[in-house]
């Protein structure tokens, strides 16, 4: 599949409520998925709470998609190489979940358009920054594509490295981790030209390496993984309790400031 069949085109910009089939897919596949797939990431607590930004994850296998909804909770539009609307399942899937269709080697000026506006609603966007499988276990990471780069720096949001630890593997524990956000702010001065796109794909790949390093790390202890999580599980939640009593507070406040300006 070199390219995509121009009678299918048409599907590539087709409309669907993206979030509602993501929801109703998500209730149909998550015991199973909990089955197929056991594991939950570590570095939950990386991801921002608010706002869009990018998760990039490392790629062996396809796997790692599904896997990934599961594993990273949160819906997240996924950006995919145009070919894969020649096959009939992927035209029926891919609008139904919100599949961004790019030209890997050179994203177009609409599908750029298209990825910033997403990430500026405050949505999340997946990549593969490999652009294609890397079936070797053991290799480094393929070379990045610049539309990693050059969206976030585009839309001014910060890049989530994720990284898988092996092939995602049928009915056996899967372990994923989330790095620290990677910001492009030293970047946005100014118009963003080559250079700048080239410089942070560098720090891109450098935080998933990092990434990489940290998962590799905490499975050379026995245990390490289930016992970090328990901890940041802890944190979590104190985070979530947190979270709930400053809401309560703000609505509480914000009731007093109305009845005294209703005075």
């Amino acid at each position: 599949m070199s390219e995509i069949k121009e009678k299918y085109k048409k599907y590539i910009d087709k409309e669907c409520n993206y979030l509602a089939w993501y929801k109703f897919f998500r209730a149909l596949a998550y015991v199973p998925m909990k089955i197929l797939f056991p594991g939950v990431a570590l570095g939950l607590e990386n991801l921002p709470t608010e706002g869009g930004y990018i998760i990039a994850f490392n790629h062996r296998s396809a796997r790692e998609i599904p896997f990934s909804f599961y594993a990273v909770p949160g819906y997240r539009h996924f950006v995919s190489k145009k070919e894969h609307y020649n096959s009939a399942f992927c035209r029926w899937l891919f609008p139904k979940l919100g599949v961004v269709a790019v030209n890997r080697d050179k994203p177009d000026l609409s599908t750029i358009r298209k990825v910033v506006n997403i990430l500026k609603k405050g949505e999340v966007v997946g990549i593969f920054p490999e652009g294609t499988r890397n079936r070797d276990e053991d290799a480094d990471m393929l070379q990045f594509k610049n539309g990693t780069a050059l969206f976030a720096l585009q839309a001014k949001v910060p890049v989530i490295p994720v990284y898988f630890y092996k092939k995602p593997k049928y009915f056996r524990k899967n372990y994923v981790y989330v790095g620290e956000p990677i910001t492009c702010d030293q970047y946005l001065n100014g118009r963003v030209d080559t250079e700048k796109i080239s410089a942070f794909g560098t720090d891109i790949r450098n935080g998933l390496e990092k990434a990489k390093d940290r998962l590799n790390e905490i499975m050379q202890i026995k245990g390490e993984y289930k016992r970090l999580q328990k901890l940041e599980r802890k944190r979590l939640k104190e985070l979530k309790k947190q979270n709930r009593i400053k809401q309560k507070l703000a609505k509480k406040q914000a009731k007093t400031a109305q009845a005294k300006t209703e005075e």
